[in-house]
């Protein structure tokens, strides 16, 4: 009974150390005002309407925009009638390339077919002795 009390006394140290470790390494927080200039570029809302709307002229953008019933001057127009938040948006998916992510999805599922593997769940590469 002696060892018993010991250990939980050695315990709750341990438990009382971790504790006080992670209230002491917590950052506090900072906050303050900004200014309206820094927050919101001036003229960036502007320069994304022009881009969207070269994008939109673009001959395989009318193209695909056709093959898909859109009409290109309605398209135009709904360009004209975007929000800043919605410009944002369609200024990143241009920016964005093509099968950007299909990398990373591609090496997730190589990493999971590697440990499922070594784990002996599954035998898809021979290189791979469990």
């Amino acid at each position: 009974m002696k060892s018993f009390a010991i250990a939980m006394r050695r315990l709750t140290l341990a438990v009382t150390c971790v504790f006080g470790f992670m209230t002491v390494a917590v950052p506090v927080a900072q906050a303050g005002m900004i200014s309206v200039e820094r927050y919101v570029a001036p003229g960036t809302a502007g320069d994304q309407r022009v881009m969207v709307q070269k994008f939109m002229q673009r001959d395989d953008v009318r193209a695909q925009l056709i093959s898909l019933g859109v009409d290109p001057q309605a398209a135009q127009a709904r360009v004209a009638t975007l929000s800043d938040a919605e410009l944002a948006r369609a200024t990143h998916l241009i920016d964005q390339p093509a099968g950007g992510d299909a990398v990373a999805v591609v090496a997730l599922v190589f990493v999971v077919l590697i440990i499922t593997d070594i784990l002996g769940y599954t035998d898809v590469f021979t290189f791979i002795r469990k």
